[in-house]
């Protein structure tokens, strides 16, 4: 089958601390056709010439082309995307966060062949959290359990709509599904991925697991802080009330009324908040259990960590 060009996708803003590490894992990847897109989103201190400098130093024969560029103003996350992938050439996209890595040499390799083995237009794989020097391993996700919901789209739109656990970070794209679905949607500002996947499992369209670990995942870095973000909250009201919310018959009675107190309560005044309340009564008490039920769990696996001390 050849080796089809790949595309690695960096974004940045404000958050290049940590880039010549990332730019290291592509540069010791082992697959042969490789470029490398680098944009960064107009950051007050960003480095375009010492950057490119680095990669044309350190680069072996696999990298056949790249490109760092940094926008004249600020675009956003989606447009930034849209932006990088609108000069992307590969035949698969890769996209990398500038404070994580690959998790090896063979990531790439891996992937292609997976892309060509089952024909997906998506792939998605684990991603193994570590400290911010990534040298502590913490966890990975998703969770083993998470994985049966792979083989039935709609299962998997429904476990969607609960909550995203599919990370943007270990998720790969084929020139296919850009074509079929078009660049992503810039009326969400920042959620570049969630709303994307919401579509395609919502279409039938399969999304792809790959057994097998993509990325070092750097916690501590720019997309792990808690700040509420305007933004964001907006994206999110926007995914409730266009990707959820109006494909009903798609979801549990139950879960639609999760949802749809979710919505009201973000959006309505607050002097209605008790008499939304009261109309949801159920949702909230199942709230209530679940959280108890996830704090009592937490004890059990604290005791256990502590007495095997």
């Amino acid at each position: 089958m050849g080796h089809p060009l790949v595309s690695v996708m960096i974004l940045t803003y404000n958050n290049s601390n940590y880039l010549e590490q990332c730019i290291d894992s592509v540069l010791h990847q082992n697959y042969p056709t490789i470029e490398i897109i680098i944009s960064d989103d107009c950051s007050k201190t960003f480095n375009k010439t010492a950057f490119e400098s680095y990669i044309e130093k350190n680069k072996h024969g696999n990298i056949v082309n790249y490109q760092v560029m940094q926008n004249e103003a600020n675009l956003g996350i989606v447009k930034n995307s849209n932006h990088t992938l609108k000069r992307c050439k590969g035949d698969f996209i890769v996209p990398l966060d500038c404070d994580d890595c690959f998790y090896d040499e063979q990531v790439i390799r891996l992937l292609v062949a997976e892309f060509q083995k089952t024909d997906a237009t998506i792939i998605t794989g684990y991603m193994d959290e570590y400290d911010q020097s990534l040298r502590t391993f913490l966890r990975r996700s998703p969770e083993k359990r998470k994985l049966i919901f792979f083989n039935n789209m709609d299962q998997l739109f429904e476990e969607l709509c609960r909550r995203n656990f599919i990370a943007g970070a270990c998720t790969s794209y084929s020139r296919k599904l850009i074509d079929k679905y078009g660049f992503l949607d810039e009326n969400y500002k920042v959620l570049d991925d969630y709303p994307l996947y919401l579509k395609l499992a919502r279409s039938g369209e399969r999304i792809h697991f790959i057994n097998r670990t993509i990325i070092k995942y750097r916690l501590g870095g720019i997309s792990t802080g808690k700040a509420k973000n305007p933004l964001l909250e907006a994206d999110i009201n926007r995914v409730l009330s266009q990707e959820i919310l109006p494909f009903k018959e798609k979801i549990s009675t139950h879960l639609y009324r999760e949802k749809m107190f979710d919505y009201r309560r973000r959006t309505e005044k607050k002097l209605r908040l008790f008499l939304i309340s009261w109309i949801y009564l159920d949702v909230i008490v199942a709230k209530m259990m679940l959280r108890v039920k996830n704090l009592l769990k937490n004890l059990v696996k604290r005791k256990l960590q502590i007495s095997r001390r």
